[in-house]
């Protein structure tokens, strides 16, 4: 009988620590670098039957010596612009919450259209911005263009330092 209340519990222990952990870091190559990735804790949804699920990375390019970083936000479809100056320029205007705090931040669109990069214009302000967000949970609001009810997702980025620093094209190694 000791032995049948024993596994239970320790099934359910096992269970909710996967439940618990941070989120897990997705490598994928791309032209001349690496992304790391990161879901967001949640999916939305964007129409009845149909969810998306946003996610955070970093994408490192690795030229020469030197290596940059840029912090991609892609919400899984378009969003609805308020900042009608940045979204003027092709950019959006989101609210980040990093650890409890709350501030603005402006994005360009990159990539495919439905993705954003951080706007820091230099590889140092790039740097200081991924430093903010490493090792925190981070919340972006946005609002998805077909609801244009704000959404926000949340990231557990606490596992994305230790990946960045095993990846060479992160490092400049």
């Amino acid at each position: 009988m000791f032995t049948a209340i024993k596994l239970p519990t320790i099934f359910a222990i096992c269970c909710l620590s996967l439940l618990c952990s941070a989120q897990e870091v997705q490598v994928s190559p791309v032209k001349g670098g690496v992304m790391l990735s990161v879901s967001a804790q949640h999916s939305y949804q964007l129409m009845p039957g149909e969810t998306k699920l946003p996610t955070l990375g970093v994408e490192c390019i690795h030229k020469g010596k030197k290596s940059s970083h840029l912090v991609i936000f892609s919400p899984g479809g378009a969003v609805v612009g308020d900042d009608t100056d940045a979204s003027a320029k092709g950019g959006q205007a989101f609210v980040l919450t990093i650890d409890g705090k709350k501030q603005a931040s402006s994005w360009i669109r990159y990539g495919d259209g439905d993705s954003y990069a951080n706007v820091a214009r230099t590889e140092p302000e790039r740097m200081q911005f991924l430093q903010a967000l490493l090792g925190s949970t981070v919340s972006i609001e946005f609002k998805p263009f077909l609801t244009g009810a704000p959404t926000t997702a949340t990231f557990d980025l606490s596992k994305l330092g230790d990946a960045i620093n095993k990846q060479s094209e992160c490092s400049g190694q």
